[in-house]
């Protein structure tokens, strides 16, 4: 099944670009919570309940990741509302990283 992003001109012509970005930002995730004693599982080829499977001790975190280019994200409200709505619709209760113009935005939905 295609993804919408598949669907049209545009977004066949970016869906490359967009799936480099995205891993690049699950990479960078990955390396701030190894740096923090993390045992981290990058999901391969973005498939799965999460992105990133962390791990320490006894806890564990599934973190869904999200980089985009617009830079008038400027609080976590506003990253908060950005990945609730299309294209991304996240669901409810999941721990969410969002990287925008250098900037991570953490929040739970």
């Amino acid at each position: 099944m295609k993804t919408h992003a598949q669907q049209t001109k545009a977004g066949r012509r970016n869906y490359g670009q967009n799936y480099q970005r995205g891993r690049g930002a699950e990479g960078r995730a990955a390396a701030i919570l190894r740096r923090d004693g993390w045992s981290v599982n990058i999901s391969p080829g973005s498939r799965g309940s999460a992105d990133l499977i962390a791990r320490k001790g006894t806890r564990v975190r599934r973190i869904q990741v999200k980089a985009i280019g617009s830079r008038d994200i400027r609080t976590v409200e506003a990253a908060r509302r950005r990945v609730q709505g299309k294209p991304f619709n996240v669901s409810r209760g999941r721990e969410v990283w969002l990287y925008s113009a250098g900037t991570w935005y953490r929040f739970t939905t």
